[in-house]
């Protein structure tokens, strides 16, 4: 006999008021309500909100913040208009100076909890620009035929979409500043629709987009990305299968970008993917 499926329990239609408690390790916040754990986007510890519900499981839920009551005082006005929508960032919602301090305190609760490791003391952190700081990145890519144009950026929070932005504020501005130009260059490809993702790492002396694509590019492909390469600045790779198969369009030799930190006498060599 068939199983019969569970029917998925309704949620709440009314907002529930509570207190955050805590912060979870993926910027979510904790709140309780009649015993349950609640995971709420968009809060912070302290501060008062009323939520709606988005999702009910067996041991925990999930919400969003409907109204704000009482602010904290860490709070700020997030400076991209696409946060809440793009699953990119956590805490923009939260000053630069917090974030520093909130991303020290996860990371050594996770060396606690997951690696049983304590650790006695914590180094005062190197610090750079508060925007344009990101250099690694996997953007997905994904041709809407009804829209007749290609998303690049990232996934929509909670959510496989990807989220409709124009650019990235806390992405290099070298790349941030260009996924509309990116955007159009791929729409101009015959394999528009066989690009699933692209690498991107940027380092002091070079920038590498590694594209992965699901078929060979034409040579009318080849030549479009390859201007559009010359065009910023930026080296340009293929990827065919896994990470091992990236390799630069025109076969040249393989592209390491190097980040150094001079004061400390470092210098990083890392690949796109």
């Amino acid at each position: 006999m068939a199983r019969r499926r569970s029917r998925k329990k309704k949620l709440p239609e009314e907002s529930v008021q509570v207190t955050i408690e805590s912060l979870a390790h993926d910027g979510r916040v904790v709140a309780h309500v009649d015993g349950k754990v609640i995971f709420i986007d968009e809060a912070l510890p302290g501060e008062e909100v009323e939520f709606i519900y988005t999702d009910s499981r067996k041991d925990y839920a999930e919400g969003k913040v409907d109204k704000l009551i009482t602010r904290a005082d860490i709070r700020v006005d997030p400076k991209c208009a696409h946060f809440g929508s793009c699953g990119g960032c956590s805490f923009q919602h939260v000053s630069d100076e917090e974030q520093i301090k909130i991303k020290q305190g996860l990371l050594k609760e996770q060396f606690t909890r997951i690696g049983k490791v304590e650790i006695p003391e914590i180094w005062e952190p190197l610090t750079g620009p508060h925007w344009g700081y990101r250099r690694k990145a996997r953007m997905g890519v994904k041709y809407v035929g009804k829209k007749g144009r290609v998303l690049v950026g990232f996934r929509e929070r909670r959510n496989p979409f990807l989220a409709e932005i124009e650019s990235c504020k806390v992405m290099h501005p070298i790349v941030g500043e260009k996924l509309m130009d990116l955007s159009e260059m791929i729409g101009g490809l015959s394999i528009k629709d066989k690009i699933p993702q692209i690498e991107v790492a940027i380092g002091d002396n070079d920038c590498v987009l590694a594209f992965r694509v699901l078929e060979p590019p034409t040579a009318e492909d080849k030549e479009r990305m390859r201007e559009f390469g010359h065009k910023y600045n930026m080296s340009i790779c293929l990827q065919s299968k896994g990470p091992d198969t990236i390799v630069p369009i025109d076969g040249e030799p393989e592209i390491t970008p190097t980040y150094a930190l001079p004061e400390q006498g470092i210098e990083f060599v890392f690949k796109p993917a």
